[in-house]
């Protein structure tokens, strides 16, 4: 059986990295973040959602390991090669499609453009046309020039993959 690539890989992402959970929710992967949380919570919680633990914690890794649980040890401290050594790992997709809201999970709805009327900046309200917002955080999303800086970050990690 080969590793799953789907979006269905849930992960639960320790307080050492949370930049990396945003990029995982920007590409579609459901991913729950605590900034300070004790190990043993972690473990529990891994164990009883299922979710893979990723973690830079050496000693929480192969706590992982020795109860079963699915962990992903990251090594770096730079962001884009952590998410590269997720797809190392996993062997993840990196296509931003049904992203999550980057803040706090939560699921994205496309919404119209009419609705968010003062609630965007006047220029980008000129400059586009579709919005998202975050069922949960109430957050709006556009594609601005940030989201071709997510396409480019994401193309060069896919490129090196086959390096």
């Amino acid at each position: 059986m080969g590793p799953d690539t789907s979006l269905d890989q849930r992960f639960l992402i320790d307080g050492m990295l949370g930049s990396l959970a945003r990029w995982l929710r920007i590409i579609g992967f459901d991913t729950v973040y605590y900034i300070d949380k004790e190990d043993e919570a972690l473990l529990k919680e891994a164990g009883v959602t299922g979710r893979i633990l990723v973690t830079r914690d050496n000693q929480l890794y192969n706590q992982a390991i020795k109860t079963g649980i699915r962990t992903v040890l990251i090594r770096s401290e730079d962001t884009t090669v952590q998410l590269r050594e997720m797809v190392e790992s996993l062997d993840l997709e990196l296509v931003p499609k049904n992203s999550k809201c980057p803040k706090c999970n939560g699921d994205l709805t496309l919404i119209n453009k009419k609705e968010v009327v003062g609630l965007v900046p006047s220029d980008s309200y000129r400059a586009f046309e579709n919005y998202w917002i975050c069922s949960d955080c109430n957050s709006i999303y556009w594609k601005g020039s940030h989201w071709m800086n997510i396409k480019k970050t994401l193309q060069k990690i896919e490129n090196s993959k086959s390096l």
